[in-house]
């Protein structure tokens, strides 16, 4: 019988950190603020789709990988606009750093374009750029998430 309570306490101790990871959501306000009134629907699935339920899977990919993972999605389609530098920031928050980013850049320029990538980077060395551009950022948006 001891063996079996020591085996569950084992066992919780291993899942509740992985639950509760899992079960961190991302507040998200940019949309309703943006588009609310002119589209609410639209600034709902960005608010609770794309922020409230697929950013906030960690359990499945985390959110530097996520950050990653978005920022070539956006330089692939040549989008560095306001959006892209939100990404990159949240990259850098997320632990991506500037040696990293220069080389996630460098790799998806021969898939997504020279001049795309050449964008990138102009925007990349902008948020960057200061302090020890080598660190990891001292927040992330997981700081950001609330349960």
């Amino acid at each position: 019988m001891k063996t079996k309570v020591a085996s569950l306490a084992l066992l919780l101790t291993l899942i509740f950190p992985i639950m509760a990871k899992s079960q961190v959501k991302i507040q998200q306000t940019a949309g309703r603020d943006a588009l609310g009134e002119f589209a609410p629907e639209f600034a709902r699935l960005n608010d609770d789709i794309l922020f409230g339920e697929v950013w906030s899977r960690n359990n499945l990919l985390s959110l530097r990988d996520r950050s990653i993972v978005t920022v070539v999605a956006l330089m692939s389609q040549g989008l560095t606009d306001s959006s892209f530098k939100y990404h990159l920031e949240s990259a850098k928050k997320n632990g991506v750093t500037r040696t990293e980013i220069a080389e996630i850049l460098t790799h998806a320029a021969f898939y997504a374009g020279w001049p795309k990538a050449w964008a990138a980077f102009r925007m990349a060395k902008e948020v960057w750029t200061g302090g020890n551009a080598d660190s990891v950022a001292a927040g992330s948006l997981e700081a950001y998430a609330q349960t």
